[in-house]
């Protein structure tokens, strides 16, 4: 029997309250989705205290019965939970490797900096999946060191290093950037990538590492964009909530509603919004117009309290438009406030994808967006606008010329609306997550669907 060992060390956590971001929501909707399978020997590992799908075996580690607050903790604090579950992982795999045999067993990672020991575990004869949810050296390369370099050079910097054996030197947070997702490229038989930008960045980082009798970097590399699911809900029930908040809030028919979403954190790129909706708020085209924003979200990880206090103090400095701050949403809060919205803004410095992006497609609303990675795979003119950030200085003017113009056309967002929701129809994660399965099972010699 073909079997799947997934680590993600964001998995077991109850996602309708926990802000840990994309990578960790779409690793509970594949594990949702592969538990389906009765003839694979599956294994789950991750940190959270509960199993992410029934009939899918997981093991809690480094300590089990031990609640993460992992959203909370410093980048310090983080790289030591990184390094834990490194270890426990690892050893946990090697020591049970006769129930879960390397040469019929795939082993998929859900993460980068917080994954495993690959090389203990490719050397263990294990075939090697990684799931990309984040390009570690991109990110920390945008949020970080403010794109003095382009990343490409990082990396190879990097490598330098360690051929002088000077990579010793290096703090471990930085390892966890660099060697590891050096190692996570070196080792893996396949890449998932949810964009092509970020496969293509992928591959200029470390096209000079086509050794260690692995196929071509191009060839291992997959480009699967995730797309969306829906939870159920009786459409009446949010129809009525909907309602209530509308009220709450004093929102008339004529109100405009913008709405955005994502953890509160400097990358996303919601003090970008706020700035440009202070250029527009005086702006002829609007007068008159009563403007909403919902900013849907908690703050999170690394610099996230500092970050949201700045978001509040900016929101505060907005006299003609109201900003609202509803916290983190569940799965039915989100499709409430999905039906206040008029317009969605991704206003993202980094984006790997953009899972809310189709979540708002699939509810039927226009969508502004930066040019992020993901946008490419998901939006056309037809029901998106996407604004360049190739200058730093103009972006929040990009941001608000575009708004100005969406916000003063209520009939040219509605159209846009039913061109993305007929459009989102096409966007399916269970698609995707059989691509990964597939992709998992061919190397453990198995077969997929």
């Amino acid at each position: 029997m073909s079997g799947i060992v997934y680590i993600g060390s964001h998995l077991g956590y109850p996602m309708d309250r926990t802000p840990l971001g994309g990578g960790a929501t779409v690793g509970l909707q594949l594990a949702r989705a592969w538990s389906k399978r009765t003839d694979l020997n599956l294994l789950a590992m991750g940190s959270g205290p509960q199993t992410p799908a029934a009939g899918f075996p997981y093991v809690q580690l480094p300590e089990p019965g031990m609640q993460h607050a992992l959203e909370k903790l410093s980048e310090m604090g983080y790289a030591r939970f990184c390094r834990d579950f490194e270890r426990a992982t690892t050893d946990f795999l090697i020591a049970h490797r006769g129930a879960y045999p390397p040469g019929e067993t795939t082993v998929i990672v859900n993460d980068i900096s917080e994954g495993p020991d690959l090389e203990r575990i490719a050397a263990a004869g294990y075939p090697i999946l990684s799931i990309w949810h984040v390009d570690v050296v991109e990110f920390f390369n945008r949020i970080y060191l403010k794109d003095v370099l382009a990343p490409e050079r990082w990396t190879r910097g990097f490598d330098r290093l360690r051929s002088w054996g000077l990579s010793g030197v290096v703090p471990d947070v930085l390892k966890l950037v660099f060697e590891k997702q050096r190692e996570t490229v070196a080792r893996s038989d396949v890449l998932i990538v949810p964009s092509r930008q970020m496969g293509e960045t992928v591959r200029r980082c470390y096209s000079h590492l086509e050794d260690g009798g692995k196929r071509p970097l191009a060839e291992r590399v997959v480009v699967v964009p995730w797309g969306g699911w829906r939870e159920s809900f009786p459409d009446a029930e949010v129809a009525v909530e909907a309602s209530r908040l509308r009220t709450h809030y004093q929102l008339s028919p004529s109100t405009r509603v913008v709405l955005t979403m994502s953890r509160i954190s400097p990358e996303k790129g919601i003090h970008l919004l706020l700035d440009a909706l202070m250029k527009i708020e005086n702006s002829p085209r609007l007068r008159g117009i009563d403007t909403a924003v919902f900013v849907c979200g908690e703050t999170a990880f690394m610099r996230g309290e500092a970050y949201g206090r700045k978001v509040r103090r900016a929101a505060a400095r907005l006299t003609r438009t109201r900003v609202f701050f509803p916290g983190y949403l569940s799965a039915l809060g989100k499709r409430v406030y999905f039906r206040l919205a008029d317009l969605f803004v991704s206003p993202s410095l980094h984006e790997s994808y953009g899972l809310t992006i189709v979540e708002a497609l699939q509810e039927g609303i226009a969508v502004l967006a930066s040019d992020h990675y993901g946008v490419a795979e998901i939006l056309a003119p037809e029901y998106g606008r996407t604004v360049s950030y190739a200058r730093p200085s103009r972006r929040s003017d990009a941001l608000a010329g575009a708004l100005a113009e969406l916000l003063s056309d209520p009939a040219g967002l509605k159209r846009m609306g039913k061109a993305a929701a007929q459009a989102a129809k096409h966007m399916r994660f269970s698609d995707a997550a059989e691509r990964v399965l597939d992709a998992a099972l061919a190397l453990a010699g198995g077969e997929g669907r």
